[in-house]
């Protein structure tokens, strides 16, 4: 169901964040709809378990390494980030130069870009919100919920 708002057509995916976070990341989505730069949220929260089985690619399991984070390491365990892909004419694309301009959007209302990563190249379509926030307090604040 399309978000009307945002133009995502995974508003589900959403509900897996923080509300604050869920919050900036509607109005990424927004900015960049607005400069014609639809935006699909492919993932938002993961659990441990999934982590874990992204971690072990190109690890112990065949294919190309597509995280550094070891589980309970990444802000995608604390409800705190979500990966997007560009739609271009109806299609999901990954290779698109918009990634760059939705990045600087991202970034002018404070969300953390993964195309900035020096360790993970080509994370293009990451973001993280969490200002201030160390990982170890993310586990505690976790933890509480």
């Amino acid at each position: 169901m399309a978000n009307p708002k945002t133009g995502s057509r995974n508003g589900d995916v959403l509900a897996g964040l923080l509300p604050e976070v869920a919050v900036i990341a509607e109005k990424h989505l927004a900015l960049c709809l607005k400069v014609g730069i639809e935006l699909v949220v492919v993932q938002s929260f993961r659990s441990i378990e999934e982590q874990a089985r992204l971690y072990a690619i190109g690890r112990t399991v065949p294919g190309r390494k597509v995280t550094n984070a070891r589980p309970g390491s990444s802000w995608h365990n604390f409800r705190r980030a979500y990966d997007v892909a560009v739609m271009e004419d109806g299609e999901i694309t990954w290779a698109s130069s918009k990634y760059s301009e939705a990045g600087e959007i991202g970034k002018s209302i404070g969300l953390v870009w993964g195309g900035d990563f020096k360790s993970v190249r080509g994370d293009l379509g990451h973001f993280e919100y969490h200002p201030g926030l160390t990982i170890a307090q993310a586990k505690n604040e976790e933890r509480r919920r």
